[in-house]
């Protein structure tokens, strides 16, 4: 699995941010395999510099879906925002009443039990965003598509379990890919991880186990049929799943 997860084209190394990842490479269950660069999965780019944005045009993006909250673009704003050179859209991917609500649960650990009290909550409870979000990539253009969070793991994770599961990557591929934030977010410096985190390993221990995604993928097998019905049930329709499966694959 790790020749897929470490093809040294997955990452796209830039200065000010961390977690830049390819989801092209990855085998489907068919024999077929997902395209490289057409969809970019991606932490924040509020500290991006001219050269790093540079990067991303000469990668071919052309499309950023943001999935931050309003207050988030508040308080660090995208850098393409306002670019003529790609289309910038604002797709968020929590509700701020679902978000609250489960703030309000009692936290065991450093995951945030995020399998059932977080993630499945938000897939089962944020539908109507998450249909957004996923009709905005499935619009044709000819770049590149980059979607991206705070960190790129949480939202940006869901997102991209719900893509590759669309053509039938393996749920542990999947969860792999998930988990695989660790090997670059441990570099970060916009939020540093707690002291007794000395190594990608112990950070993927404490923030995205694959089990974790692992979990959430079993969930949407058992309340939708997995994650090809679950987009359909949330009202993607079945001419914008064909554009995003035709998009996924090579």
């Amino acid at each position: 699995m790790e020749e897929y997860l470490l093809d040294p084209d997955r990452h796209i190394k830039v200065e000010h941010a961390f977690n830049i990842r390819e989801i092209g490479g990855y085998p489907t269950r068919d024999g077929q395999t997902t395209k490289w660069q057409r969809f970019l999965r991606s932490d924040g780019l509020h500290q991006l510099h001219e050269a790093d944005m540079q990067v991303l045009l000469d990668y071919g993006v052309r499309r950023i879906v943001d999935l931050r909250m309003p207050m988030e673009l508040e308080s660090s704003p995208n850098v393409f925002s306002g670019s003529e050179l790609v289309d910038y859209r604002h797709r968020s991917f929590l509700d701020p009443a679902v978000l609250r609500k489960l703030e309000q649960e009692p936290v065991q650990d450093r995951t945030h039990l995020r399998a059932d009290r977080g993630y499945r909550a938000w897939l089962d409870s944020s539908q109507p965003l998450i249909r957004d979000i996923l009709v905005s990539l499935s619009d044709e253009d000819a770049g590149v598509a980059l979607y991206h969070c705070s960190g790129g793991k949480d939202r940006t994770g869901l997102v991209t379990a719900l893509l590759l599961g669309l053509v039938g990557v393996a749920d542990d591929l999947i969860a792999a890919d998930y988990a695989l934030t660790a090997r670059y977010n441990i570099n970060s410096t916009l939020k540093p991880p707690e002291s007794d985190i000395h190594n990608w390993q112990d950070y993927e221990a404490a923030y995205c186990p694959p089990v974790v995604m692992q979990e959430v993928l079993e969930h949407l097998k058992q309340s939708y049929g997995g994650a090809p019905d679950y987009v359909r049930h949330i009202g993607v329709t079945n001419d914008q799943v064909e554009r995003l499966q035709c998009q996924l694959l090579a």
